[in-house]
């Protein structure tokens, strides 16, 4: 295949940054000029809002990081806006549009383009470079995640890869050898074999969200070496057989048993880790982001194992997921930004904040915050074998400007394909149909 490796463009996770330097990150000095400029007066009360999603791990290392910074500047105060994932965008977007949004806002990589189409909602971090140092950031993550149209909008809030996370023991059950696993061909006759083996048993841990909006496009990635939309043309670069072939790999996973059936797995979706056959070892391999495998998402460690995505035998590119887990960025609407960029500061480069988060935002963004994750063993090895995986043959193309009409459209074919509503070739059609319609419109 022709492999496109993001190792020529983005460090592997754990190895030293760059020492390419992005303008505005932090330079000799800054230390007294943070000293002047943060928290602007000691008398004046601050307050501010930062809103975010995670589980409950996430959730209380991120409210300890915020009362150590209060500790430090009793006339700040920082209101916490937390909860899951779920409603969290369409709450973010209604936000951002009516001007009500927090001052520090976590946001999904891949949805920058339909916030930033909703007008200049976030601060250019460059300018409060003398408080927020960069430099000790991967340069190349920087360069590529956290600018649009030549503004530092956001910082990454860690190294996120694909992890494909297996229970071995499983594929020994069924006589199958999971390291030999290389292609589709080879995953779907495994997952055969695994259900053959043991009726109660699948391969595949996957719900219809992520399999719709997160997987389908490094499937498609795989086909085309291409990401699902051209961000400036707003033109499809796949044709309707490129998407019937994703659309038809999905399909044979059902039919054969690979994955668990939708209806059975669909109380579980996006909390893969609580399906009863999970906890129970009956899913051999569950597909995610290593910033949602969290401590206790899974209990075999002795057997545990980060296995390589399967491709296509003409696979233009990996298709395995290579971005930030989320990015932080400041509102265009805060009125203290620069005490939220000293905030930041502190939430990434701080001894006593890195210790407290560890990895709730999967590995530190910083090579400081990577080296006390790896020294005190706070980065399990398996996510850390996927994110290295992953440094070293992430996909070039991670659809991060997809738009979210478009990703709808194509989760809605799977999950017609998942419960069998139709054939593949009708499913094809209607929703090549639906995407021409839109991307015309948004072409206007």
């Amino acid at each position: 295949m022709k492999r496109k490796c993001l190792a020529r463009l983005l460090c592997a996770a754990l190895v030293t940054a760059s020492v390419f330097t992005v303008p505005g990150c932090g330079t000799a000095g800054q230390e007294a000029k943070k000293e002047e400029q943060t928290a602007e007066s000691s008398d004046e009360k601050i307050k501010l809002r930062f809103m975010w999603w995670g589980d409950d791990v996430r959730h209380q290392a991120t409210l300890d990081v915020i009362e150590q910074y209060e500790k430090e500047h009793p006339n700040v105060t920082i209101e916490a806006e937390y909860g899951g994932y779920d409603g969290y965008f369409e709450k973010l977007t209604t936000q951002l549009s009516g001007g009500t949004v927090a001052d520090i806002i976590q946001y999904n990589a891949n949805t920058v383009s339909d916030l930033m189409a909703i007008g200049d909602v976030f601060v250019n971090l460059e300018d409060y470079a003398d408080v927020l140092d960069t430099s000790d950031f991967n340069q190349e993550f920087i360069k590529n995640f956290s600018y649009y149209d030549g503004k530092m909008i956001a910082v990454p809030t860690g190294i996120n890869g694909g992890i494909w996370l297996a229970n071995t023991a499983l594929f020994e059950e069924a006589d199958v050898d999971a390291e030999e696993i290389r292609t589709w061909d080879d995953f779907i006759e495994a997952g055969k074999a695994i259900h053959q083996a043991n009726e109660s048993c699948y391969l595949f841990n996957i719900d219809i969200e992520t399999l719709g909006k997160e997987l389908l496009g490094s499937i498609m990635a795989q086909i085309t070496g291409e990401d699902l939309v051209n961000k400036d043309t707003m033109e499809m670069n796949f044709t309707k057989e490129d998407l019937q072939r994703a659309f038809t790999l999905i399909h044979e996973m059902y039919a054969n048993d690979v994955i668990e059936p939708a209806a059975d797995s669909a109380p579980y979706a996006l909390k893969l880790n609580t399906n009863p056959k999970w906890i129970n070892h009956e899913l051999a391999v569950v597909y995610g982001a290593t910033s949602n495998i969290f401590e206790g998402y899974y209990d075999f460690q002795e057997t545990a194992a980060a296995l390589s995505m399967p491709e296509f035998e003409d696979a233009e590119e990996s298709g395995i997921l290579y971005i930030p887990p989320q990015m932080l960025a400041v509102s265009s609407k805060c009125e203290h930004p620069e005490v939220a960029a000293d905030f930041l500061n502190y939430f990434y480069n701080d001894e006593t904040a890195i210790n407290t988060l560890k990895t709730c935002r999967s590995v530190p963004p910083t090579e400081k915050g990577q080296k006390i994750c790896e020294e005190k063993g706070y980065a399990d090895p398996v996510l850390v074998s996927a994110i290295t995986k992953a440094g070293e043959t992430g996909t070039i193309h991670q659809n991060l400007y997809t738009p979210t009409e478009v990703v709808e459209i194509l989760q809605d074919a799977v999950e017609k394909i998942a419960y069998d509503q139709g054939d593949v070739e009708s499913i094809t059609n209607d929703a090549m149909s639906l995407l021409e319609e839109t991307l015309g419109r948004l072409q206007k």
